[in-house]
């Protein structure tokens, strides 16, 4: 009986012992994670404040672009309110106000972690660039009570109209739009320390109508074809005078041969017959073709000098696109 509680207190031990064996080991792991975990970020620290170091040589020798670039990667491992402000310097001297502005707000929003000399270092720098910054005003003129208005391509909401709104310095673009009317564009160069104000009025778009105050200038019509027609015309009656005369000549001959009542006529005499025949035929034919041809020939030259041809030779009155001199622009026509 005593041997069977042995081995009864033998496996209970045993399955004890393997319980605690599998909680230690997920205990084990984590403490190992965390030690490797640790020992990455003091090998990123330590590479970190050697690039600040860097980052800070780079801003003294005036090497802003590539100081800015250092400072953002040690932000990248930690970023600190130190850090954020030499971020704010940086981007201060290349220009770029408004960011810098926004880099010294941070800073001075953590700055109670560093010192009493670090916050007012900042608070000095937030008050220098906020007066420094320049500022545009955009008001609504006339047309441009609807219009889309964007600044340097970017559309501007209801509270950016009317108010001061904060630049960097240098030219800024300002275009706006409205349905039946003209785009508005502008570019505005603005310094440091200065206010601007710019009205953005839209022109009606033109209307389609155009005044003519072209003069008409009359001019001949060709005569090439009455010319051509009278020629014609001319030529048929000289035509018909000549088979008259030979109509003429046959007929003599044909009375001398058969008499004048022409009742008795040889055989010989055929030919005449046929001949006068012809003749009188094609004299008629020609008489008409040359009647008609030369009263057409004149009756065209009379119609075309009471109606001339009429060209427009002039200027056309446009309302006119914004650039155009006089607001008018003009065509010649000829």
């Amino acid at each position: 009986m005593g041997g069977n509680r042995r081995k009864l207190g033998a496996r209970y031990a045993l399955a004890a012992g393997l319980r605690l064996a599998a909680l230690a080991v997920p205990a084990l792991t984590v403490t190992f994670s965390a030690s490797i975990a640790g020992a990455q970020d003091k090998t990123e620290l330590s590479k970190a404040r050697a690039q600040f170091q860097r980052a800070i040589e780079l801003e003294q020798a005036g090497n802003y672009t590539s100081a800015l670039d250092t400072f953002r990667s040690v932000g990248e491992v930690r970023m600190t309110p130190q850090v954020r402000f030499h971020i704010a310097t940086c981007e201060e001297k290349l220009g770029r106000l408004v960011t810098a502005l926004g880099g010294y707000q941070l800073a001075f929003a953590d700055a109670d972690s560093v010192g009493d000399d670090f916050k007012a270092e900042v608070e000095l720098a937030v008050t220098r660039l906020q007066a420094s910054i320049p500022k545009l005003v955009i008001n609504r003129g006339s047309g441009g009570e609807a219009a889309e208005i964007q600044l340097d391509g970017v559309e501007l909401g209801a509270s950016s109209v009317g108010i001061a709104v904060p630049l960097d310095p240098g030219p800024h673009a300002i275009t706006a739009k409205a349905p039946n009317f003209m785009p508005f564009s502008r570019t505005v160069t603005i310094a440091e320390n200065e206010q601007k104000n710019v009205d953005v009025t839209l022109a009606p778009e033109p209307e389609l109508e155009r005044v003519s105050v072209a003069t008409p200038i009359e001019r001949p019509r060709s005569k090439v074809v009455p010319y051509v027609i009278g020629g014609v015309g001319l030529a048929s009656l000289v035509g018909a005078g000549v088979l008259f005369g030979l109509r003429q000549s046959a007929l003599s001959d044909l009375e001398s041969k058969c008499g004048a009542a022409r009742q008795s006529c040889p055989q010989s005499a055929r030919g005449e017959v046929s001949n006068l025949s012809l003749y009188n035929t094609t004299a008629q034919i020609a008489l008409g073709v040359g009647v008609v041809g030369v009263g057409t020939a004149v009756g065209l030259l009379i119609w075309q000098k009471k109606h001339p041809l009429q060209s427009a030779s002039g200027m056309m009155f446009v309302p006119s696109a914004p650039n155009a001199l006089a607001g008018v622009s003009w065509a010649g026509r000829f």
